[in-house]
């Protein structure tokens, strides 16, 4: 370390005085790059894409051939656009021309191909479609597909198969080095809380305002209440939500709010007698009062769903669709009508079967077992008499596997893939072989929602699509096999220095490289 004297600083107090009055040095200092300082809760373990490719993403690192936007629509990214043959079995990407990777190897179709090649294997929602080769010809990738695939592009979103170059890779096939394409480079890691970034001189779209920025995880909620009181980060994700009125009156950041594509919600077991009928479903829908649960618990009133899908997914959320409001009297009356018959102690029975039931929630999301509370009471006023269990996530699964499941409560993040046909069949078709979920619907069958599903997935025309995704989430919210409670909304603070925040209800990207510092 270089020592100065006092005599030094002596001599040279005239000298400092007369640079920081010069101003060219004041010009200096405006333009001097600053580094942005990003906080979120997850730490990254691995530098696996199908394992932390979301971060790598989040931080502007790695993209691939098509991306989600903010408003939810799915846009190229490396590649310009698409095209597809008339039985959607062949689709064609051209490449973005003068894209680089960040050690200066030109994106070419052949370093597609082969990237894609070794991390779709590992890409779990990727099996979904029915991918039989992958050609590069000249400036365009090919995708060969044995059955037609209707939303390829949005599945391409996918983190865990962005796009990386040939030195990213070791022997093994694995990723060995962080080398991808998008706006900011690695210049060190710390597994797993810590990546240091600097600006990808040669990006092939707008560079980013900073040139520096450090993307760090912090697991403790308070601890990031704490950073954001104290101005300690310039952006941090996922604030606690009793934390906000504190951080808003602070005065050292700004918090910011958005509904992201995530649902709490109801898995009754359809083939219990009482949930068999569909009016006893629709009952315990209307005993649910969303308002005052979204209000009071998540102290947001806007989280109410009214359906499965939130607004934030246009394409799958219908303002039009009859919503069960709140109403006890109705509830009763569908109860009644059903020969669902109260007893003494205020709880209904039909045939000998007591109108009651457990459900089986966990705590990792603090919110939900005091939910689960709450519609313990709900319940208790139409004659549903309700247990509470709270374990491990997996404990859901163990009892719907074991025929002991009565209602999963469950939270479901609804656009990991983008177009919502993935969660749909995964979580309602059961026989369908693309069917990854394990907590879904139970015992619940619809022969039309099976049939429009398989068709959507072959279904290239988007007049046709747009039809058969209004039907499926009729049929939802007309036959109840899932009670929707409240949606969930990601809650940022934001240094009051930074300009040019994005909100992304859908987490892919923090934007880091649209941020700057004002003044």
């Amino acid at each position: 370390m270089t020592r100065i004297s006092r005599r030094t600083v002596l001599i040279g107090s005239g000298s400092l005085a007369a640079l920081l009055s010069s101003p060219s040095w004041l010009r200096a200092q405006e333009t001097a790059p600053k580094s942005i300082r990003a906080i979120q809760p997850w730490e990254f373990k691995s530098i696996q894409p199908a394992e932390s490719g979301f971060v790598l993403n989040r931080a502007s690192i790695a993209e691939g051939l098509t991306a989600l936007q903010p408003d939810g629509n799915v846009v190229p990214c490396l590649a310009t656009g698409w095209t597809t043959s008339d039985d959607a079995k062949k689709w064609r990407f051209a490449l973005r021309q003068g894209a680089v990777f960040h050690d200066g190897t030109p994106v070419t179709s052949q370093t597609v191909k082969a990237s894609l090649e070794a991390l779709i294997p590992e890409a779990r929602r990727l099996s979904a479609v029915p991918i039989s080769y992958i050609e590069a010809e000249e400036d365009e990738i090919v995708f060969h597909l044995d059955q037609p695939f209707g939303p390829l592009p949005a599945y391409l979103c996918d983190f865990a198969i962005s796009v990386y170059a040939p030195a990213a890779f070791g022997p093994d096939g694995k990723v060995a080095r962080i080398i991808a394409t998008g706006p900011y480079k690695v210049d060190a890691i710390e597994l797993p809380r810590r990546l240091s970034l600097v600006r990808h001189e040669n990006y092939w779209g707008r560079k980013p305002h900073v040139e520096r920025a450090e993307f760090e995880a912090v697991a403790n909620g308070e601890t990031r209440t704490n950073m954001a009181l104290a101005g300690d980060a310039d952006v941090i994700m996922n604030i606690p939500t009793p934390s906000i009125s504190r951080i808003a009156n602070s005065g050292t950041m700004q918090v910011h709010e958005v509904i992201n594509p995530r649902v709490h919600a109801l898995y009754p077991d359809c083939g219990k007698p009482q949930f068999q009928d569909v009016r006893t479903r629709r009952a315990l829908s209307l005993a649910i009062d969303r308002t005052a649960i979204a209000a009071t618990i998540m102290r947001n009133a806007d989280l109410a769903a009214t359906q499965l899908f939130p607004p934030v997914m246009p394409d799958w959320h219908f303002d039009d669709l009859p919503n069960y409001d709140y109403d006890v009297a109705a509830a009763e009356a569908l109860l009644d009508e059903a020969g669902w018959v109260k007893g003494a102690d205020g709880i209904r029975s039909k045939d000998g079967v007591r109108f009651a039931g457990t459900i089986r929630t966990f705590p990792n999301r603090p919110e939900m077992p005091v939910i689960a509370a709450a519609l313990q009471a709900m319940f208790k006023t139409v004659g549903y008499e309700l247990d509470i269990s709270i374990g491990e996530a997996s404990a859901i699964v163990e009892a719907k596997q074991s025929g002991n499941l009565d209602i999963g409560f469950s939270s479901r993040h609804l656009a990991i893939v983008p177009d919502g046909i993935a969660v749909i069949s995964s979580e309602f078709v059961v026989e369908d072989s693309r069917n990854q979920s394990d907590t879904g619907a139970t015992n619940w069958r619809n022969a039309e929602f099976d049939a429009l599903c398989d068709a959507y997935y072959g279904e290239t025309d988007e007049t046709v699509r747009a039809k058969s995704r209004r039907r499926l989430a009729e049929i939802l919210q007309e036959d109840v096999p899932v009670l929707p409670i409240v949606w969930y909304s990601q809650i940022f603070a934001v240094s009051n220095q930074l300009q040019g925040f994005v909100n992304d209800p859908f987490e892919q990207r923090l934007y880091l490289d649209q941020l700057s510092f004002k003044g």
